[in-house]
């Protein structure tokens, strides 16, 4: 009987140090497997983007940004950057910065490209698009003061653009809001160097 009970309290113990053992870690720094099903081929034209920039590219997801092998992962990554700097007129750094200065590093970071400082300069520089022909990088002008155009932004996928706000800062919105919708009024796509524009030129003070 004695040995019967030895037996069993061995073969327990065995059991437990078995069920005890600790899971197997994750490397740090990688995302969850949910996390990172969404996000394939994560080498594009020959650079390979780290853990921190997936993240980046899985938050734009997660508010509504459908990404692909086209998506241009630096643009999320320097977007994410920048969200929730306060705004101040006329500000160019994470201090404050306005909408004009906002969209101007941004392609600057990302596009190594220099854009006037200001919306209205801005516009005389673009192709006027329509809003369905609206692509990733492309920006967005709006007409909020006294008719002419005072706000600019730049549109990233799904209806989504980000902006500098002068209330809440750098943020993303959406152009179906109704705020965005009544004051919106041209697409822009900047010519890059040596590029002609093409498509209507309109007066932005029109």
């Amino acid at each position: 009987m004695k040995r019967i009970l030895i037996a069993g309290l061995l073969c327990g113990c065995t059991a437990f140090s078995v069920s005890a053992q600790s899971p197997a870690k994750k490397k740090p720094g990688t995302l969850p497997e949910k996390a990172t099903a969404h996000i394939e081929n994560v080498v594009k034209d020959g650079e390979t983007f780290d853990p921190d920039t997936l993240r980046y590219a899985f938050h734009a997801q997660k508010v509504g940004i459908r990404l692909d092998t086209s998506s241009n992962l630096k643009l999320y990554y320097s977007v994410y950057e920048w969200l929730g700097t306060p705004y101040r007129f006329g500000g160019s750094g994470k201090r404050g910065i306005d909408c004009s200065g906002f969209t101007g590093v941004i392609y600057q970071d990302v596009y190594k490209m220099d854009l006037a400082r200001d919306s209205r300069s801005m516009f005389k520089n673009v192709a006027p698009i329509p809003k369905s022909e609206l692509k990733e990088g492309d920006l967005v002008f709006f007409r909020i003061s006294k008719g002419r155009i005072s706000h600019v932004g730049v549109y990233l996928g799904d209806n989504k653009f980000v902006h500098a706000s002068t209330t809440r800062g750098v943020i993303i919105s959406n152009l179906n809001e109704d705020y965005y919708r009544r004051y919106y009024y041209k697409g822009g796509r900047v010519k890059k160097a040596g590029e002609e524009l093409s498509g209507e030129t309109i007066d932005p003070e029109e």
